[in-house]
């Protein structure tokens, strides 16, 4: 490790230790252990060293060193001392103080230092033995499946710089890339895809959460905005999100259909585009088989006192298990994304999967695309230069890299990169007097709709369950000392998580760093987030109702309520929406990115043509959520899968 100086790494050490002190007045090992019986400050600055980018690097030395100033942290938190000679109390006030200071950097450095800290604390197995705390919450992990069989899949091995020819290249192998290249290998072309991630199959999948989200996620899962103040949970694997969502799988609402319509989309409400939903619907064998665990129960019992809608989530599954790991790939097989699905039946058609592949640019000559250039890494792990010729190019990966990719082979329509949406999305929790066990059962069974329209124009929120395991919900839950950070960690199995989706109005936008990697650039607009805090507070009420002995904000002041506090719930109510929602002040969350090169009627109003060709290079197609006029409001895999099997039919009748 060469990131911190040993001054900075001995502070380094010395915060995580104030995050996770061991409390000597419990025998329970969740709270005797403490951040150093895990060497949590050598794996914290292993994970900074993979994800930080230089700026962030730079803040964060800087940070480190200041901490050791006493005129420094005197002038900032009233404490003239070094952070080495404070005690621990004096160091929980100052890391408080930054958490709500005024200054947005000292939010943002509190922010990155928590998040990952407490990720990492309750996910690590030290020596691949469970992680001690997780005896005291019942968690367990799931048993491991064997199996004898070869892979489905055998991707296409590279083992020297080449070149290759093919009809049509798919950059991309997720809910867009995949349904591309099952329907063109079908209709006989000759395709290649090329997916950044890694190839992962049913016996590989084994639900240790931070092994697996450093393997199945972008950036290994430490993907943020550029001012950190929203986590953005993306795939980076074979089958891309498919391969690491809940499963959700909503037809993509009519009224949506009919806005990307006037928005320039022509076609979108047509009987074609309804054939497309209807058969990636019938391929993926949606259906409304979700047995409801203890927190799905609980959700519906809330939302019945409160007279909310609360409905069954449909699911792409074929004999599911329900075991509660969706999010870290499926181990039995059940999970019918695109590897089950439509990379299958490419690779079954011939069509050669290529991983390990970034795509450093595409080839365009005479406003023609050609292929791409790509570096792919190797069994060997040495990286090998290849260009790939094709007839017709399909980019596809994702909402982030997609416009990235554009942008750094000198595409420049406006609208490549902009308008991102990212459905900003809350957790709420709420403890019970028994068992919820999140990590147990379908993680995502219900869906109230009761707030989607909150402005008349089609854009609310809706709420709906989600899983829970100790490190999301270490990083996500409110931290103002170690003993109250571990005193609700301790709940966990009887805690409950509600999230709230938001359809966003109002967008960000990606651009490129100087390495023409992808920077995500995004603020919560007012209007979007007077939305959420209407969720929040919905959420709040459902857990009440539902008999939640206590219930808590997002915020990362403890905002919570409990009967015996000596004030009211519509009280509490007032406090947390008094909180507001300032960047960095509370737990915010995407796991869907969308409408980044958005399909228009013209170049003025989209990156895109209606049949997903751009606007400005022939024979370059865009097929995923980044072509989408707006974002669904509703988990998006069906629409993307939807709208990449439209455009595919106009690929394949002209190239095929």
């Amino acid at each position: 490790m060469t990131l911190f100086s040993d001054d900075q790494r001995a502070t380094l050490t010395l915060i995580c230790d104030t995050f996770v002190p061991a409390l000597s007045e419990s025998d329970s090992p969740l709270m005797t252990t403490s951040a150093g019986d895990v060497g949590l400050a050598d794996w914290l600055e292993t994970a900074l060293e993979r994800v930080a980018g230089d700026t962030d690097r730079t803040a964060l030395k800087t940070t480190l060193s200041l901490l050791e100033n006493s005129l420094f942290n005197r002038r900032t938190v009233r404490i003239a001392k070094p952070f080495s000679a404070m005690t621990r109390d004096e160091r929980e006030t100052l890391l408080r103080a930054w958490s709500a200071s005024d200054i947005a950097q000292a939010r943002q450095i509190f922010q990155s230092l928590k998040r990952l800290a407490l990720f990492i604390f309750y996910s690590v197995m030290p020596d691949g033995e469970p992680n001690p705390a997780w005896s005291a919450i019942n968690y367990r992990l799931p048993e491991p499946q064997q199996h004898d069989t070869p892979r489905p899949i055998q991707p296409f091995q590279i083992a020297a710089d080449t070149a290759l020819t093919c009809d049509a290249l798919i950059i991309g192998s997720g809910a867009g890339g995949g349904v591309v290249a099952g329907e063109l290998a079908a209709a006989g072309m000759d395709v290649i895809v090329v997916e950044k991630g890694e190839y992962w199959s049913d016996s590989d999948f084994h639900g240790r959460e931070l092994e697996s989200t450093e393997r199945l996620f972008e950036k290994f899962g430490a993907l943020t905005s550029s001012d950190k103040a929203i986590s953005i949970l993306a795939g980076s694997v074979l089958g891309g999100g498919t391969t690491i969502n809940w499963a959700a799988s909503f037809r993509t609402p009519d009224s949506v259909l009919a806005e990307w319509e006037k928005l320039g989309f022509s076609g979108a409400t047509s009987n074609a585009y309804a054939a497309s939903l209807d058969s990636v619907i019938a391929r993926l064998n949606v259906n409304s088989e979700s047995p409801l665990n203890a927190l799905n129960v609980a959700f519906r019992d809330g939302c019945k006192k409160l007279g909310y809608d609360a409905a069954i989530a449909p699911r792409n599954v074929k004999d599911c298990e329900d075991c509660g790991f969706c999010n870290y790939g499926c181990r039995f097989g059940a999970k019918q994304g695109t590897l089950k699905t439509y990379l299958q039946d490419a690779y079954d058609h011939g069509a050669r999967i290529i991983v390990r592949g970034h795509v450093n640019r595409l080839l365009i000559e005479h406003e023609t695309a050609r292929g791409a250039q790509v570096t792919v890494t190797g069994e060997d792990r040495a990286a090998h230069a290849v260009n790939i010729h094709a007839k017709v190019v399909i980019v596809a990966a994702g909402a982030i890299h997609s416009p990235a990719l554009l942008l750094r082979s000198g595409l420049g329509n406006r609208h490549i990169g902009a308008n991102l949406r990212l459905h900003p999305t809350s957790p709420i929790y709420g403890i019970f007097d028994h068992p919820m066990r999140g990590w147990q059962g379908v993680p995502l069974g219900l869906v109230s709709s009761e707030f989607a329209d909150l402005d008349g124009a089609g854009y609310g929120v809706r709420l709906e369950t989600a899983p829970v395991h100790p490190g999301i919900a270490a990083l996500t839950l409110a931290w103002e000392s170690g003993t109250q950070h571990k005193q609700t960690m301790a709940q966990l199995e009887n805690l409950a998580t509600i999230i709230i989706l938001t359809r966003d109005r109002f967008g960000g936008r990606v651009t490129v760093d100087r390495r023409g990697q992808p920077v995500i650039q995004y603020h919560l607009h007012p209007h979007d987030a007077g939305h959420l805090q209407q969720g929040i507070l919905a959420a709040l009420r459902v857990h009440h109702a539902a008999g939640a002995r206590e219930v808590a904000s997002p915020h990362t002041r403890h905002t919570f309520y409990r009967a015996d506090q000596g004030r009211s719930f519509e009280e509490f109510l007032g406090a947390v929406k008094e909180q507001g929602l300032r960047p960095n002040s509370f737990s915010l969350f995407s796991a869907h990115q969308m409408a980044s090169c958005r399909i228009g009627g013209n170049s003025a109003h989209g990156a895109l043509k209606p049949n997903g060709e751009t606007y400005e290079v022939r024979n370059l197609f865009v097929a995923d959520a980044s072509a989408m006029p707006t974002c669904t409001g509703v988990n998006p895999m069906i629409s993307i899968m939807g709208l990449a099997h439209y455009l595919a039919q106009g690929i394949k009748a002209r190239y095929g």
